[in-house]
């Protein structure tokens, strides 16, 4: 019983470790938007090592999160995506500059979102600025610039000042599957206290797959058949 004792304050971190950070620091897109009326599924999974650590703690307790997101693009320069985070859901629209839609080229966009997250505390408005490289290749560089606040919405919920940073990542792979390797930096005050340093690093990995209108096209045009065998008419 008192090993069990000692070692229960453990499992439970390790239970509860998924479910704690509640902010999508995770940026896990470049600037290239989804083309027009195909969409992408992806799921983050994000570290953050200094997340709680009080003045008279000596080792700070790491916390980590699983972002799952459903992106769609409208048309050649933007598209919307929905993401389901630990406490909470997002919504954001991303618009990319210029008249060059392309993959093979640069890209440069800004992306713009809200929603509800700490588990229905806190509503929550975030705002994205990005570059990337080319799509066509086998790696593609993004990096930009990412502020995000929240706004209390329920009583005895705390006021806290906007969190932003920097990020930077690479994608591997292409368009229809890739590994989104990235790094971010923020500035974010803790306003519960639990932590002594304002700076943050969210190392994160994003796990991204397409589906090519193809795909879609051949299932459309693929028979069905009815009970006797035969092609059911449409």
């Amino acid at each position: 019983m008192p090993a069990f004792r000692r070692r229960a304050p453990l499992a439970a971190t390790l239970v509860l470790l998924p479910l704690a950070a509640c902010l999508p620091y995770t940026v896990g897109t470049s600037a290239q938007t989804v083309p027009a009326n195909e969409s992408r599924h992806s799921a983050s999974y994000y570290f953050i090592p200094n997340a709680i650590k009080e003045p008279d703690d000596t080792v700070a307790v790491p916390l980590s999160g699983v972002d799952y997101e459903w992106r769609h693009g409208l048309d050649t320069q933007s598209d919307v995506a929905f993401r389901l985070l630990p406490g909470g859901v997002t919504a954001s629209y991303k618009h990319r500059f210029g008249p060059d839609t392309s993959h093979a080229g640069s890209a440069r966009a800004f992306a713009i979102g809200g929603g509800i997250v700490n588990w229905g505390e806190h509503a929550l408005v975030e705002a994205t600025l990005m570059a990337s490289g080319r799509e066509d290749g086998p790696m593609n560089p993004y990096y930009g610039v990412r502020a995000i606040q929240v706004i209390p919405i329920t009583a005895g919920a705390v006021s806290d000042r906007p969190t932003i940073g920097v990020f930077g990542g690479l994608q591997i792979g292409n368009q229809w599957f890739s590994m989104r390797p990235e790094l971010g930096v923020f500035y974010d005050h803790s306003a519960l206290g639990v932590r002594k340093v304002d700076v943050i690093i969210v190392p994160a990995l994003t796990l991204m797959r397409g589906r090519h209108r193809d795909e879609d096209h051949a299932q459309s045009a693929r028979p069905r058949w009815g009970p006797l065998g035969l092609p059911r008419l449409p």
